[in-house]
C-alpha cells in the first residue's frame, strides 16, 4: 500500500524535525513539502510544492495524510499574550 503525507510548515521547528522522521519511515512512499522557500535537502521520496497554494496541494494530489506544522514566533507576533 502506498502512502503519501503532505507536510505543511517543513522549514519551520516543528516541520523540520517531521520531515526526516517521515522520510526515513518504511510506511510512508511519498512525501509532499509545502514550504514557502526550497528546502536544500534532496530525496527520493521527497517532493517539494513552493508557496501557499495548499488547496491546489490538496485537490491535485491523492493523500493519506496531512500534517501541518505552521506557526509563528513570538517577534512576528508582536508580544507573548499575542503569540
Amino acid at each position: 500500500m502506498s502512502r503519501a503525507i503532505l507536510l505543511a510548515g517543513a522549514t519551520g521547528l516543528v516541520g523540520s524535525a517531521c520531515l526526516p522522521l517521515l522520510l526515513a519511515d518504511e510506511r510512508v512512499d511519498k512525501v509532499i513539502a509545502l514550504v514557502r522557500r526550497p528546502l536544500a535537502n534532496e530525496h527520493a521520496k521527497l517532493e517539494q510544492w513552493v508557496g501557499d497554494d495548499l488547496l491546489k496541494a490538496l485537490k491535485s494530489a491523492p493523500l493519506d495524510a496531512v500534517i501541518c506544522c505552521l506557526g509563528t514566533t513570538i517577534k512576528k507576533a508582536g508580544s507573548q499574550a499575542a503569540f
